[in-house]
């Protein structure tokens, strides 16, 4: 393009005229402008182009440049105009930036040049310009981007601040301040140091100096914050080192997370996979333990320690009379009575039901055992203040360490005495002597019944359901076996099954039950809708070595597809999981047999349980059904046991469940699978068309 304004091409009033082939250094100037990549032009005072070259009009193809904006985007008056402003003072305007309306939604930005240049026909402005259009649009996209991200972290729902290499807060966000309890900016200039739990601090520090010497470039860990008032609170730290394009630390980014719920709900069940959830006393797994601990001490010390087995007598009268309600309550202060009566060292244990054990270490004397038993005695036949109008009694049997002695062996002998107590008459203490033999003996005439019971098929399965809370429809079959006694009619297992669990009986009624059952699932079709059925196996079948064996027999012999059939277990039969027993699990898992974990929540190391087991689902015990509309703390543990299921992939079924409120909740909770006597109870299986399609 050629420079229409002869003047700017240099020429003088002597200079021949610029459409000649006179040339400056070899080239045309016209050429020379025509050919930069920055946009020329000449300009008049109204903002007319006089001239320009091909990179200007490909900017600019206005003939006048009158919608003109400032650098913030706003319409530059005409006056204002850098060529209006350049004609009128002679002095020249550099890097000025200035928007160029195309259109409604069109700028162009250009940085301008413009100096005033003086030709024959007058003086004109001579703009220069360079299109930042794109450049612009960058930082102002960057600029929203990092606005955004301000406001990301001003606004996250967990805490993020900014630390100083030397541990100063330079910067916090509102959740964090929240968290602590401080106001908005008041961090600033505190120390980590300061704000952290000193328990905490070099846990904290050892990170933080790693990280700085290139050992690590984040760390996570739990920790305790002080609040603004010095409460400790637990929150999740994650921090990382943020650091310059050369590699030099610059400040440490740390994210916090208010994880004192969740530390409370798995402290909570913890402690319930420990403690009894109704009194808070040690279950019986702590008591094994800490008996076991205490003999070894006995050994050392040569003082002798003592096992009492307290027992209330006639309680299930309280519950058949007074509802499980007021059970509850005599079963709570009772425990509250034991602790008031022991030192601070001995523990107070329930085992279940109305079963307590009080462990009494560093003996004064061995008939101190005797005293403690009848205070205890005392102590507990007083009035009931919870359930008014009871009056409890108690059998106390009393064991007393020997030398080798286990901690089972002191229980099984505490509770030895404790029945040679009851048929003395109840509400009296009795110490284990080796003439109680003669129990063992009566115990083995109910043992050889039960034998005759096999024999002559006097034992029976009920089946309870276990359904989908969703819709209701049959999901399996629980089988619990029955004894049909000829003079005492039908025996639930309870009493039964403690006879046969002292002796290998027990194996031979898993057997039973095991074979019987296969049998009926089958009985019941074999469609993809056809209900599973479950089957409880023993403790003492665990870790022996035939269990696999006994179930590949049962699915043979009935034909049962290996996925319908569920083995329960309970947390007793896995406490202290041998390599033997691993094995059969896995052997068991391998058969495409399913595995369920019983009563959780009520055993010992409820958690463990879940990753070293290779369970297909979870009971959750009905305590914590029961409890879950008058107790926050059992509904978080169904809720917590629920959520931890769901993340390990496996199905989870609550027991107990007896009204519509407990089945409401435990659906919203994610529970997919119930039982209990809302559901159905224990019967004969006749299965409608409906259940047989699953429906």
């Amino acid at each position: 393009m050629r420079i229409v304004s002869s003047g700017l091409t240099g020429d003088r009033p002597d200079a021949p005229d610029p459409a000649s082939d006179d040339v400056l250094g070899g080239l045309e100037l016209s050429h020379v402008v025509s050919a930069l990549h920055e946009g020329v032009a000449a300009l008049d005072s109204t903002g007319r182009v006089l001239g320009a070259n091909d990179a200007f009009q490909r900017l600019v193809p206005e003939q006048v440049l009158t919608l003109v904006l400032d650098d913030r985007g706003q319409a530059l008056p005409l006056g204002q105009h850098p060529w209006t402003v350049v004609l009128a003072t002679g002095t020249p305007i550099h890097g000025q930036v200035l928007g160029l309306r195309r259109s409604e939604d069109e700028v162009c930005w250009l940085r301008v040049n413009v100096v005033p240049v003086q030709l024959d026909s007058g003086t004109v402005a001579v703009l220069t310009s360079v299109d930042i259009t794109r450049e612009r649009h960058a930082a102002a996209a960057l600029e929203a981007a990092e606005h955004r991200f301000r406001l990301a972290a001003e606004h996250a729902p967990i805490g993020i601040a900014i630390v100083s290499l030397e541990g100063v807060l330079l910067e916090s966000n509102d959740a964090f301040c929240r968290l602590l309890g401080y106001g908005r900016g008041e961090l600033s200039g505190l120390t980590f140091q300061a704000i952290t739990h000193p328990d905490d601090l070099a846990l904290d520090v050892a990170h933080v100096e790693d990280l700085l010497a290139g050992g690590a470039e984040t760390y996570r860990i739990v920790k305790r914050y002080l609040t603004r008032t010095g409460e400790p609170i637990w929150a999740q730290l994650t921090v990382a080192l943020a650091r310059h394009t050369t590699g030099e630390p610059l400040y440490f980014i740390s994210m916090i997370e208010d994880v004192s719920a969740e530390r409370d709900a798995h402290e909570a069940l913890a402690h319930q996979a420990s403690h009894d959830e109704l009194t808070g006393l040690a279950n019986r797994a702590t008591l094994l333990a800490r008996t076991s601990e205490a003999l070894v001490r006995a050994a050392v010390t040569g003082r002798s320690m003592a096992l009492l087995f307290c027992d209330l007598d006639h309680f299930k009268l309280v519950n058949d009379s007074r509802g499980h309600e007021a059970g509850d309550a005599v079963l709570v202060e009772t425990a509250e009575r034991l602790r008031a009566c022991i030192r601070d060292g001995d523990t107070a244990a329930r085992l279940g039901g109305d079963e307590f054990v009080v462990l009494c270490e560093a003996l004064p004397s061995r008939e101190h055992a005797a005293q403690l038993a009848q205070r205890l005695i005392d102590e507990i036949t007083q009035p009931m203040g919870r359930a008014h109008g009871v009056t409890m009694t108690v059998s106390v049997g009393i064991a007393l360490s020997e030398p080798g002695i286990t901690a089972a062996e002191m229980l099984r002998n505490a509770d030895a005495a404790l029945y040679r107590a009851k048929e003395d008459g109840r509400d009296r203490h009795a110490l284990f002597v080796p003439e109680l033999i003669e129990q063992a003996t009566r115990r083995l005439g109910l043992e050889h019944d039960l034998r005759e019971a096999m024999r002559t098929e006097a034992l029976f399965l009920d089946y309870q359901p276990v359904r989908r809370l969703r819709d209701g429809s049959v999901a399996a079959y629980e089988a619990l076996i029955r004894w049909a006694h000829p003079v005492r009619g039908v025996l639930a297992p309870d009493s039964f099954l403690p006879v046969a669990e002292a002796s290998d009986l027990v194996l031979e009624i898993d057997r039973y039950v095991l074979l019987r059952a296969c049998d009926d699932a089958v009985s019941w079709g074999d469609s993809p809708d056809a209900p599973n059925v479950s089957v409880n196996i023993s403790a003492r079948h665990v870790g022996r070595g035939l269990l696999p064996g006994l179930v590949a027999r049962a699915l043979s012999r009935s034909g049962l597809e290996p996925a319908r059939l569920t083995l329960e277990l309970t947390e007793t039969a896995l406490l202290g999981v041998t390599p033997t027993a691993t094995s059969e699990l896995d052997t068991l898992v391998q058969l495409g047999v399913r595995l369920a974990i019983d009563d959780f929540g009520t055993g010992y190391s409820s958690l463990t349980h879940l990753v070293d087991v290779p369970a297909s689902y979870v009971k959750i015990d009905r305590s914590f059904v029961m409890r879950m509309a008058s107790s926050d703390a059992s509904t978080a543990i169904v809720e917590a046991v629920v959520s931890l299921c769901r993340a390990l992939h496996i199905d989870v079924v609550a027991e107990g469940i007896e009204d519509e409120g407990q089945r409401l909740m435990l659906s919203r909770l994610g529970c997919s699978y119930g039982q209990g006597y809302l559901l159905g109870r224990p019967g004969r299986i006749d299965l409608t068309p409906l259940e047989r399609t699953g429906a």
